[in-house]
């Protein structure tokens, strides 16, 4: 089995369903991803200020098109892609930073 697909199979165990959406031609797609929002603390001068950066894990090909603010649903809440797509050394992986929309 290839890489891609150990990480297929990974994701169809372990990952959630998203949809992503591109906003400038209103097409829609699903994806299976591992999501993450947790929250962890920056110092700010002399004040520590709780802060997440919520991300989305998936294989590169199922978003290569996705660009800044196309959107991703998942569960209820629907995320705005927060800048270039971030792939892995390998280029199999992407990692998507979202913002709330």
């Amino acid at each position: 089995m290839d890489l891609v697909a150990d990480i297929r199979t990974m994701l169809n165990d372990f990952g959630v369903s998203a949809t992503l959406t591109d906003v400038s031609a209103s097409t829609s797609t699903t994806v299976k991803g591992i999501f993450s929002n947790e929250s962890e603390e920056v110092d700010v001068g002399d004040i520590q200020v709780e802060g997440t950066e919520p991300h989305f894990n998936c294989v590169y090909d199922d978003v290569s098109q996705a660009v800044e603010n196309d959107t991703l649903l998942i569960g209820s809440t629907t995320y705005k892609i927060a800048g270039a797509i971030k792939k892995d050394i390998p280029g199999y992986e992407a990692i998507l930073i979202l913002k709330n929309s």
